[in-house]
């Protein structure tokens, strides 16, 4: 019987011990504990990640910035939704690339290359 006793309380122990490792595992992945009323610029934002409740206990958009801050917003809040959205269109917007121009380059090719013929 005291066999018995002391397997049940090993198990039970184990349980107890798995259950809080992994809410501690949990948390830790919980960026945002809390929400702050000041939203960065939204020029000033480099990206962006959602955070839902669950293991967190808090709905929260964390900003970062191009200064590496760090900023939890409440998603709810219009100034999020606004900074979001404008970084959303800003990121999907066509980027434009700088060519030279081919004419010039060639010119200054073919001037090169006739001087070090005659020369």
């Amino acid at each position: 019987m005291r066999c018995v006793s002391v397997t049940l309380l090993l198990c039970l122990t184990t349980v107890m011990l798995t259950q809080v490792t992994c809410q501690i595992k949990g948390r830790a992945n919980c960026l945002c504990l809390k929400t702050s009323k000041r939203i960065p610029l939204k020029q000033n934002i480099e990206s962006y990640m959602i955070q839902t409740a669950g293991v967190c206990h808090i709905d929260a958009i964390l900003f970062k910035t191009f200064r590496g801050r760090f900023i939890c917003a409440d998603p709810n809040d219009p100034l999020a939704k606004e900074a979001r959205e404008y970084f959303d269109n800003k990121k999907k917007a066509p980027e434009t690339t700088v060519r030279p121009i081919k004419s010039a380059s060639t010119s200054t090719l073919n001037n090169t290359s006739n001087r070090n013929i005659t020369g």
